[in-house]
């Protein structure tokens, strides 16, 4: 069976991006999704739950590279970190090594390196507070998995602009600590296909 790159969380914002991207490098890409769709040239949709690991473990196979991209879901506080240790459970057990995994700065040991106002702005709003805590357990996964492992921690996303100049772990004084869901993607894209950051966290921004 031919190798296959498979995105989690395909179908989000950055997800879809990523999607794309990588079919446009004629990269063998592969959806978990809820409900069934067509499958299109080199991208293979599969219908399961990644909160449950009987539902598409056997998707993965010993040479596929992951993509998570998984985003915070409201009415499962934990999606994110419970959803990427089954990813990694399944990628044990199969013996698939590489994944890049989508968390956001901020997150984790990141969070004592925060402004102020950016800490009251996320402990004041439940949901961001929520979502940045799991972003810290999905991390703690990752990085005790053993696997082939980066970690992308974008600033704040925004917009649809693709600039292709920004900076990694090195921002500038003049940096928005923003970027763009596109410049996301195509680092992510770039990251699976090259191997830079193995065993990295690498903060992203404009």
């Amino acid at each position: 069976m031919k190798s296959k790159i498979i995105v989690f969380g395909g179908t989000g914002d950055v997800g879809q991006i990523i999607v794309r991207k990588l079919l446009d490098k004629e990269q063998n890409v592969c959806i978990l999704t809820r409900q069934e769709k067509e499958n299109k040239d080199n991208l293979t949709y599969k219908v399961g739950n990644v909160l449950e690991l009987e539902t598409f473990e056997q998707i993965i196979q010993k040479d596929d590279k992951i993509i998570v991209a998984l985003g915070f879901n409201n009415s499962s506080l934990d999606t994110m970190s419970k959803g990427t240790a089954n990813i990694i459970s399944a990628m044990k057990k199969n013996g698939a090594t590489r994944l890049v995994c989508l968390s956001a700065q901020g997150a984790g040991d990141s969070w004592e390196y925060m402004p102020n106002e950016f800490k009251e702005m996320v402990l004041e709003n439940d949901i961001l507070k929520a979502s940045f805590k799991d972003h810290g357990i999905q991390e703690e996964f990752v990085k005790n998995s053993d696997l082939k492992w980066t970690i992308v921690r974008p600033t704040e996303i925004t917009g649809n602009i693709e600039t292709a100049n920004f900076t990694v772990n090195n921002p500038s004084p003049h940096s928005s600590y923003q970027i763009s869901n596109l410049d996301v993607a195509q680092f992510i894209v770039t990251e699976i296909l090259e191997d830079k950051y193995l065993k990295q966290i690498a903060m992203i921004t404009n």
